[in-house]
């Protein structure tokens, strides 16, 4: 009976466990961790989940890869989700998303340009006139280090027009 009523402690304990396993939804009150701005349009929202289960929320990609920088976290001790533009609420894993430059970067939240998309025929399909490039989390990762306006200043190859996925 003891080992019954240990059991049964235990797996309240670990049911009580509220840390987050993955993205939240947004709420019309949750701003940015790292501009405060108001996270207002959910297109561009991100979320990033450390090795704690703190869930950190962003108003724009480019917020998101410059909290982590800040706060020294990367892939390996935070996760990292981006919205699907195309749909504005889908939740993606953003080491998986493909990243479209828009060319008319002001209509970002903080004039990044940036927008996920669940791959890179979705990206150019979704943009019309298709985007000025596009970038994998690992390229964002890369321009996002080191360089504190990495994200409007770095120069890459419009690989739209190569024919490349992005990845």
């Amino acid at each position: 009976m003891r080992i019954l009523a240990t059991m049964l402690v235990i797996s309240l304990v670990i049911g009580c466990d509220s840390r987050a396993t993955g993205p939240v939804p947004i709420g019309t009150d949750d701003a940015c961790a790292s501009c405060r701005m108001l996270i207002s349009e959910r297109r561009y929202a991100a979320e990033m989940l450390d090795s704690n289960g703190t869930i950190y929320k962003f108003d724009d990609v480019a917020c998101m890869m410059r909290f982590a920088r800040a706060h020294g976290k990367n892939s390996s001790s935070a996760r990292f989700y981006v919205t699907d533009y195309a749909t504005g609420r889908d939740w993606m894993d953003a080491r998986q998303a493909s990243f479209a430059k828009l060319r008319n970067s002001s209509s970002s939240p903080m004039a990044s340009g940036l927008a996920a998309f669940h791959n890179a025929n979705e990206a150019a399909r979704s943009m019309g006139a298709g985007p000025s490039r596009l970038l994998s989390f690992s390229d964002l990762w890369t321009e996002s280090t080191g360089k504190e306006n990495a994200m409007s200043t770095a120069s890459h190859v419009d690989r739209v027009s190569e024919g490349s996925d992005g990845h």
